[in-house]
């Protein structure tokens, strides 16, 4: 009885914890609605995926991927997104062997600082023999 108990109280705290996750997420229809999906490919130097602004207008980023294959040498540096009301901050590792990859799809879409304000996913340089891509998605509202 005990036994049954204990799961019981695991089985609900485990509910409760589900219950508390809140996602915020932002509609997207609408006559006003604009669906960007800029990208960009790049060999060693930087590179970004500017979500564009527009008068009068929210700009949204819901996600964005980074892809990286061929570098020399494995190195890390920091992919930023700008635009945003604070910069954030992701660590990408780019691969001497295979495929890197980073992909981040935000379970509520993140406005702009400002209306009228891009947007950017920028890419750090990869160093010698990197080829990649970096794609962003969202919309201006």
């Amino acid at each position: 009885m005990k036994k049954l108990c204990a799961a019981f109280l695991l089985l609900l705290g485990l509910a409760s914890a589900a219950l508390a996750q809140v996602v915020i997420t932002t509609p997207l229809s609408g006559p006003t609605l604009t669906p960007l999906t800029p990208s960009s490919t790049f060999t060693t130097g930087t590179s970004s995926a500017t979500l564009t602004g527009a008068a009068g207008k929210w700009t949204y980023i819901c996600g964005f991927t980074v892809t990286t294959a061929g570098t020399t040498a494995a190195i890390s540096g920091n992919v930023t997104v700008t635009g945003v009301p604070t910069t954030m901050n992701f660590t990408y590792v780019f691969v001497s062997s295979g495929q890197g990859i980073l992909g981040i799809a935000f379970p509520g879409c993140i406005t702009a600082s400002a209306p009228n304000t891009s947007i950017v996913v920028n890419t750090p340089a990869g160093g010698a023999g990197t080829t990649g891509s970096v794609t962003a998605w969202g919309f201006t509202n």
